[in-house]
């Protein structure tokens, strides 16, 4: 008994000490890698972690880019890491220090979203360059304006398919606006290309096509970057007869107008619901005094910009209007997209109260879709063009609501007659495609464009016939989201998420 007890003891003796041993060991490992990373600091390179060396690379020549005068960086708060920068955990100041520096940049980002009321002068572009960008030859004349007229579809689809990109610089040259372009358009001279974009953090761009600037030697788009809003650039238009002013609108809630000629920037009209911003989708001229502007909150407000304090607002949707469009020869008549998945046309010459006591314009007639409809476009003929998330592109023939009285019994709902297949399945980070009439053809010719999810531009007549597509797979490495014709003449542009431009002429 009693040697059995003893070998007990030895075994246990054993096992106790091979424990202990064992403890040790891991102790002093720990106490080596603490160590190591008080001296080295983490993510540091140090003898005993080498560097995964990548092979050498040979240095290639820098990209041309595009020069703009004014670029502006967009502040990105990040908190830092005393950790990973090798400092001591127990620094009180070095805590104190990083929450320091994380509230500034937060601040600094907030104080960018802020909207500026009042007045903006772009001091930083030099007069004589606002003025050579304002400079038209008005009296200038197009003989090729004649040829178009008498043309056909048949010889404007042959057209179209010669069109070729702008041959002086690449689109990855032409980085118009620093962020990804909401709207885009030309100026309505026809004596000077300019093509303008705004973006989704406020800026509006605007590139001379046919000038360029120069630095070592080197030839750049000659482009201008102004800062208007605060928030996405919704859309801009001119104003019938004053074409050096272009107004722009914005989800701060506010228009305003740019004069090129003087370099200065004026707010027009600021909306707020609830404490927000009213964030206002599209801005359209029904004469040269009067514009009608629609919400993210489903209304429709109209604007006299002799008495602009005096606003009305209409109540025509539930839901967000994603952008409206008024007819061309009768500017009392609207066409709304909205997010209720209805498209309707609304008469503003009989306006009545609904039952929450909000002014409503008469409705007249309506198309529903199977999903929310992004945009509506009327053009000069009548013709309407919508599109949306269900994927097709429908086309509307109201020749006659021209003539339309407001005692007109119109059908309660709306048939399409072209229905096109069209991906419009955008994603987060490509602007939403939105179908475009051409404002005034010249060659008499009713046609729209849309982008393509294949990095094209397509362009349909209103019978919904193919007319020509757009693209050049080598040169155009994103999707011409927003595009537009020139009013009059057939030149196309469309901007892309990075800020470029895609040029056809």
């Amino acid at each position: 008994m009693i040697t059995a007890m003893a070998d007990t003891d030895s075994s246990l003796n054993e096992y106790e000490r091979q424990r202990r041993a064992n403890i040790e060991r891991n102790n002093a490992l720990i106490r080596d890698l603490e160590l190591a990373g008080l001296s080295a600091g983490l993510g540091r390179v140090t003898p005993s972690q080498p560097a995964n060396k990548r092979p050498a690379q040979k240095a290639r020549p820098a990209a041309k880019k595009a020069k703009t005068v004014k670029k502006e960086e967009r502040p990105v708060p990040r908190r830092t890491s005393a950790r990973l920068a090798g400092l001591q955990a127990e620094s009180e100041a070095v805590r104190i220090k990083t929450e320091e520096d994380y509230t500034a940049a937060l601040e600094k980002a907030k104080a960018e979203r802020q909207r500026v009321g009042g007045d903006i002068k772009f001091e930083d572009i030099a007069p004589e360059a606002l003025a050579s960008l304002w400079r038209f030859d008005d009296g200038a004349t197009d003989q090729e304006e004649e040829k178009v007229i008498a043309g056909n579809i048949v010889q404007l689809r042959k057209d179209l398919s010669t069109m070729t990109l702008f041959e002086k610089f690449e689109p990855n040259d032409i980085k118009i606006t620093p962020d990804r372009i909401y709207n885009i358009g030309f100026h309505p001279s026809s004596s000077k290309r300019l093509v303008l974009a705004g973006d989704k953090i406020g800026h509006l761009g605007v590139w001379d096509v046919d000038q360029v600037s120069h630095e070592d030697e080197e030839e750049f788009p000659q482009l201008y970057l102004f800062k208007v809003h605060a928030r996405t650039l919704s859309s801009f238009t001119f104003a019938p007869s004053v074409s050096e002013k272009v107004y722009t609108s914005s989800y701060d809630g506010s228009i305003r107008s740019v004069d090129f000629k003087t370099g200065v920037s004026s707010e027009i009209y600021y909306g707020k619901l609830g404490g927000e911003p009213d964030a206002i989708s599209e801005i359209h001229f029904a004469d040269q005094n009067l514009m009608y502007f629609s919400t993210l909150e489903g209304e429709v407000g109209r604007l006299d910009l002799r008495t602009p304090k005096d606003i009305t607002k209409y109540r025509l949707h539930e839901k967000k209007i994603g952008g409206f469009s008024l007819h061309p020869r009768a500017p009392h008549m609207c066409a709304t997209a909205s997010l209720d998945r209805s498209m309707q046309l609304w008469d503003f010459r009989t306006i009545k109260k609904t039952r929450s006591h909000e002014l409503q314009a008469k409705n007249l007639t309506r198309y529903d879709s199977r999903l929310s409809i992004s945009c509506t476009s009327w053009n000069s003929d009548g013709g309407i063009v919508c599109n949306g998330y269900d994927d097709t592109i429908n086309i509307f023939n109201l020749k006659d609501s021209a003539t339309w009285s407001e005692s007109f019994k119109a059908p309660a709902e709306l048939t399409p007659s072209s229905t096109i297949r069209h991906n419009c399945q955008t994603g987060r980070w490509v602007t939403i495609l939105r179908a475009r009439w051409q404002q005034n053809p010249l060659d008499q010719i009713q046609k729209f464009v849309i982008g393509n999810m294949n990095r094209y531009m397509d362009v349909y007549t209103a019978d919904g016939i193919q007319l020509a597509r757009l693209g050049n797979a080598d040169l155009v490495s994103a999707v011409p989201a927003a595009c537009q014709f020139h009013p009059t003449k057939n030149w196309i542009v469309g901007g892309t998420a990075s800020g470029k431009v895609c040029l056809y002429v």
